[in-house]
């Protein structure tokens, strides 16, 4: 389930009146912008690659990377989330929170996550896909809370013996049992933040399954 944590279905939005139009800019930005395997076309461009008229504002990407490796990022929130896929004609992204991602794959149980802000979206550009649960991300947990409540430590987390890294533990919990966690067990939690991700449609592990990516209408 970890690596399921990270993902997440967005779609962006435009206004009819923001659809692609055949002037002398758009005519120079007909050509899509490769980020390692995927095309970046209107509404999208990419910072440093691409003039800011080449997409509509609110839309800039970066890429990092190089070849076949690189990939886009979108930032939300103050957090980058990685672009998996676009689909153009449905407007959804499959995305990843890059932060969370690289916690969840880190077997050092050196990475902070406090950085870590809940997901808003901006001027409406954007908003989540339907069918699609969130959770609770609790971190800087102390131990004994984190053995109380086995199922839901995510990512690494301390051997008992190691009380240098009290601070690293982290749990999930999805927003219908939470209320049973109770608040003294929050308490003993330095922070908590609300996370969205895809559910069963999606999984991490050989590559990315889009069956959740959502058809919209």
């Amino acid at each position: 389930m970890n690596q399921n944590l990270c993902i997440l279905i967005l779609m962006f939005l435009l206004l009819t009146e923001a659809s692609f139009a055949l002037d002398f800019y758009y005519q120079h930005c007909s050509v899509p912008v490769s980020c390692g395997r995927l095309d970046i076309s209107y509404p999208f461009y990419i910072q440093g690659k691409q003039e800011s008229f080449c997409g509509y504002p609110g839309f800039q990407l970066s890429c990092h990377g190089d070849g076949e490796d690189a990939y886009p990022l979108l930032q939300l929130s103050g957090n980058n989330y990685t672009i998996h896929n676009i689909d153009y004609q449905n407007k959804s992204l499959l995305v990843s929170n890059s932060l969370l991602s690289g916690y969840l794959s880190s077997t050092a149980c050196n990475d902070n996550i406090s950085s870590l802000h809940n997901l808003t979206f901006p001027n409406d550009q954007y908003k989540l896909a339907s069918n699609q649960a969130d959770f609770f991300l609790l971190y800087n947990c102390n131990s004994s809370v984190v053995e109380s409540f086995p199922k839901y430590k995510v990512g690494c987390f301390d051997q008992p013996t190691n009380k240098t890294r009290s601070n690293t533990s982290v749990l999930a919990l999805p927003r219908d049992e939470y209320p049973k966690f109770g608040t003294v067990e929050a308490d003993k939690c330095g922070g908590e933040v609300v996370v969205a991700y895809a559910g069963r449609g999606v999984r991490m592990g050989g590559g990315i399954n889009t069956r959740g990516f959502e058809k919209r209408v």
